[in-house]
């Protein structure tokens, strides 16, 4: 079996570039490829985002987005407070969830993505 190396999750915009400023600017992720259609970020060691403009991609843009990206963070708090002080639209500081062992908050982007920022106190996907 052929092993996988990374992961790329597309999402749709109708405004790609303020949909780049607010994943480089605001999150603060690396550009790795930058066309006029699409423009993939480094996320995490392997995995990335990547945005297509909604005129050239295979797929539309819905008003209500059925997707919702969690990133993984050393430290949440730090992440809220960073974001906060740009003016992202967030949902309240760091909170316990129920009953997984993890901390954290949502964030949207320009067109209503949900990003999640979280803190596993015990990762439950090894370490």
């Amino acid at each position: 079996m052929n092993s996988i190396e990374g992961m790329i999750t597309f999402t749709y915009y109708k405004d790609i570039e303020k949909a780049a400023e607010f994943y480089g600017e605001k999150l603060g992720f690396k550009m790795v490829m930058g066309r006029e259609w699409v423009k993939i970020f480094k996320v995490g060691k392997d995995s990335h985002i990547g945005l297509v403009d909604s005129e050239k991609g295979y797929l539309k843009p819905q008003e209500e987005k059925p997707v919702m990206l969690s990133v993984f963070v050393e430290n949440v708090d730090e992440w809220y407070k960073m974001l906060t002080e740009k003016g992202v639209k967030t949902n309240h500081p760091p909170q316990k969830s129920g009953d997984i062992d993890m901390r954290g908050f949502l964030a949207w982007d320009p067109e209503g993505y949900v990003v999640e920022f979280l803190t596993f106190d015990t990762k439950p996907y090894g370490e």
